[in-house]
């Protein structure tokens, strides 16, 4: 009866585990996808980040879709220095095709754009289904309006090298 009792206990923490961790997921992962020609759209001239820099040498990846420029950039960095790659690209659908002039590499992927709510201070999630190059998932801002100059300095990065010390 005792080892029942226990099976029981455990099953019951078990339970109330699954639920705080569903609970706590939940709030992190709540998402709406964008349709394939909404996504498209806010793709564009938008700064794709794997993470927000908490300092100077943290090491982040980036990809900025310009089709003004003719294509994009993809960019291995910290806040002020790093390697950067060209491309062009071109969307389809679910699908995002990535040409890399310098390798002559093609990335054929699915990619999906969902509105979230964080980490902090991203409200937009890009999710790259099989990139060559960098993590899968990267962060973007709606309110990002492409670098103009009314941007708040503290709302971006590189506000990081002008704070006080």
């Amino acid at each position: 009866m005792r080892r029942s009792i226990s099976l029981a206990a455990l099953a019951a923490l078990a339970a109330l585990a699954i639920t705080a961790l569903g609970a706590a997921c939940g709030r992190e992962t709540r998402s709406a996808a964008l349709p394939p020609d909404e996504a498209a759209k806010v793709l564009i001239n938008r700064n794709w980040l794997d993470r927000w820099p908490t300092s100077e040498t943290e090491k982040l990846h980036v990809y900025r879709f310009t089709p003004s420029m003719g294509g994009g950039v993809y960019q291995d960095r910290t806040l002020f220095a790093g390697q950067f790659e060209l491309f062009t690209y071109q969307v389809e659908g679910h699908h995002l095709t990535i040409q890399w002039p310098n390798s002559k590499e093609e990335d054929r992927m699915l990619f999906r754009i969902d509105r979230v709510s964080g980490p902090e201070p991203f409200d937009l999630r890009l999710e790259l289904s099989t990139p060559s190059r960098g993590p899968r998932t990267y962060y973007g801002r709606s309110a990002e309006t492409g670098g103009s100059a009314t941007e708040q300095a503290g709302a971006s990065p590189w506000s990081l090298a002008l704070a006080p010390q």
